[in-house]
């Protein structure tokens, strides 16, 4: 199956919604769509830069399609779509999207073979020490971990 590797962070962000320390997943690198279509090229027999701009093409429909209210199931990959934010009322006489709708999420659910496949993810702590570099965060603030041996 896979592998994930955690590792502990004492996180004392006023925002943080339970102090202390906690497991964060060890992720080393980001894998972007260039580096995704060579992967595909490789199952496929399709050429990197085909690949790529199929997923574009993808993504830019997903983009419309979900925007437009709809879900986007992805195969046994799961599901995305919106969800909002928000406020309930007394009465449906009250409710109202400017008064009660506070914004618009985009998620994620797995699909019942994903879920299926996560049980079966090996999960590991780590100690982080001298040859690990944590300076890295990615666009999200999670800390990017690699190897300085490498």
């Amino acid at each position: 199956m896979g592998k994930v590797l955690f590792y502990a962070v004492n996180d004392q962000r006023a925002t943080a919604p339970k102090k202390g320390y906690s497991l964060r997943p060890l992720r080393s690198t980001t894998i972007d769509a260039r580096e995704l279509a060579q992967h595909v090229e490789q199952d496929s027999h399709i050429d990197a830069a085909r690949v790529q701009y199929v997923m574009a093409a993808v993504v830019k429909q997903m983009r419309q399609m979900v925007l437009n209210g709809h879900k986007v199931e992805l195969g046994e990959l799961g599901t995305v779509g919106l969800t909002c934010q928000g406020t309930g009322s007394a009465s449906e006489k009250e409710v109202t999207v400017k008064n009660n709708v506070k914004g618009l999420k985009f998620t994620f659910r797995p699909s019942v073979e994903m879920k299926e496949q996560l049980q079966g993810v090996k999960c590991e702590l780590v100690v982080l020490d001298n040859t690990i570099d944590v300076r890295k965060h990615d666009e999200h603030g999670a800390v990017l971990i690699e190897s300085k041996e490498e």
